[in-house]
């Protein structure tokens, strides 16, 4: 019997590792790019369909997510969010979902990954 192995499809990019949660927080980019250069290092990739994935468009991102919470989160940064205490509640967005520089650009990449 013929034997087909299957490959991992292994998306990154390599901005994910620039954003930064803020201090305290457990979730830490940059962590994403450590584990990427062991796999370079390994050679792991070799054994990989390795992709950088497009980031996700706001239309890809509004079939998973209500309209207003993708709004929310193209408009919302660290200097407006004091402005925008309502919605950070209404969107469960504070200390363990932080708003950062960045952030719908991250949002973009990770969904973008996901939607593969």
């Amino acid at each position: 019997a013929m034997s087909t192995k299957k490959r991992v499809a292994y998306f990154y990019d390599a901005e994910i590792g620039n954003f930064y949660y803020g201090p305290g927080h457990p979730m830490k980019p940059h962590r994403i790019r450590m584990c990427h250069n062991l796999l370079l290092n390994y050679r792991l990739y070799e054994k990989m369909d390795v992709f950088r994935p497009q980031p996700a468009s706001e239309r890809e991102m509004t079939k998973f997510h209500a309209d207003d919470y993708v709004q929310f989160l193209k408009m919302i940064t660290p200097q407006n969010m004091h402005d925008n205490i309502k919605q950070l509640q209404r969107f469960n967005v504070g200390e363990d979902c932080p708003v950062f520089d960045g952030l719908y650009d991250f949002c973009q990449l990770s969904a973008g990954g996901s939607i593969g």
